[in-house]
């Protein structure tokens, strides 16, 4: 009789013996990759290739990598930094506060008619690191969503 590898039933994640582990760093590994493929137009993510489904696949991506921490934190803070630096408090744009640059952030995720996707998902990615910092009602979504994968995931 062949042995299989097999996570344990007590392995912490979410898909046990069907999918293995699932850590924040899987979920937010592969949101990295299906953004990814999202930008580059990939065939069976259709329904994506809008800017809005790329700015709000942005979002959650940027959530995940938060929730992940270590290098996905850092990634999502060092992509968040640019935006946040030209309309931040110090940035000769007043001071509009946390809750300000996510309102910024936002309307600049989804209103544009951006013709490269790139930019809708980097901004979106950017809004979820602003979010989370705002609180508020911008922080509902997101800490929603890391205690939903959290739970998910087996890590909180």
């Amino acid at each position: 009789m062949s042995r299989l590898a097999t996570a344990p039933a007590n392995t912490p994640g979410m898909g046990g013996h069907v999918l293995g582990s699932i850590t924040l760093s899987g979920v937010a590994l592969a949101c990295a990759l299906v953004l990814f493929f999202a930008v580059r137009k990939a065939d069976r993510l259709k329904h994506l290739h809008s800017r809005d489904g790329i700015g709000a696949f942005g979002i959650l991506t940027g959530t995940a990598w938060t929730a992940a921490g270590s290098s996905w934190a850092a990634a999502a803070s060092g992509i968040a930094a640019v935006p946040t630096s030209v309309l931040g408090d110090g940035s000769g744009m007043g001071n509009p506060g946390a809750g300000g640059t996510a309102l910024a952030l936002t309307a600049l995720t989804f209103l544009p008619g951006w013709k490269r996707t790139l930019w809708p998902a980097l901004l979106g990615i950017s809004a979820a690191v602003v979010y989370g910092a705002a609180g508020g009602v911008w922080g509902l979504l997101v800490t929603t969503a890391r205690m939903l994968v959290g739970k998910l995931t087996g890590a909180a």
